[in-house]
């Protein structure tokens, strides 16, 4: 599965599962915009993967949870953090139990958190010692945003770069940037080997960076 896109986030198999979008509140000067984000009584949890089984591991973990009702709402593989995925769920505890027996998962990262009593005040042992105990690391939102936004094709492409040409007329040709187009997604380049220095325009997913220019 190496090379697979990140799944992004991935609804339930019933529709009114899914988290209701939050409507704008009307606004007499201004409209209000609308921002992604979770349902308020969801936990993001991070699960540890074999190392590109992220997908097999994302599709046997969404297969599981409608058969066995795990309330799973979203599942994350992000094609950038390997060995990772990201559960959104109501229910840390089921979504724990849900895991065993998943092929290629490992454990949901989890921290140590001290125990309070129904008075909040904490639990302590014997030895007078706060007594703590092991529970899933809630993942906060916005520490994964950026995963839901599409990457340009050009952002790691800058001018004087030298780079390949993986298809069109001129595949395996290298060339050095001459312009970045961000908008468009395109970079202009000029052959290195070429007699004449040509630009040629072609898309940022149609080259390979090899070294970054001086």
């Amino acid at each position: 599965m190496d090379g697979d896109e990140g799944l992004g986030i991935l609804p339930g198999e019933d529709e009114h599962t899914q988290t209701a979008p939050v409507e704008a509140t009307e606004a007499p000067e201004a409209e209000v915009e609308e921002e992604p984000t979770f349902a308020p009584d969801t936990q993001i949890l991070v699960l540890k993967t074999q190392v590109g089984q992220e997908r097999r591991v994302i599709e046997m973990l969404g297969n599981k949870a409608r058969r066995f009702k795990i309330p799973i709402m979203s599942l994350l593989a992000p094609q950038e953090l390997r060995g990772y995925i990201f559960i959104e769920t109501d229910d840390p505890l089921a979504v724990q139990k849900g895991i065993r027996g998943v092929s290629y998962a490992r454990s949901l990262v989890t921290q140590d958190v001290e125990v309070v009593d129904d008075q909040g005040n904490f639990v302590k042992d014997r030895r007078g010692k706060i007594v703590t105990e092991r529970k899933p690391v809630d993942t906060p939102f916005t520490e994964i945003a950026h995963f839901l936004t599409p990457v340009s094709a050009v952002a790691k492409i800058g001018m004087g770069d030298i780079v390949e040409l993986v298809s069109g007329p001129f595949r395996g040709e290298k060339a050095k940037v001459t312009k970045v187009d961000d908008a468009r997604e395109e970079i202009t380049v000029e052959l290195i080997e070429s007699m004449v220095p040509i630009p040629i325009t072609v898309k940022g997913e149609h080259v390979r960076a090899l070294e970054k220019g001086a």
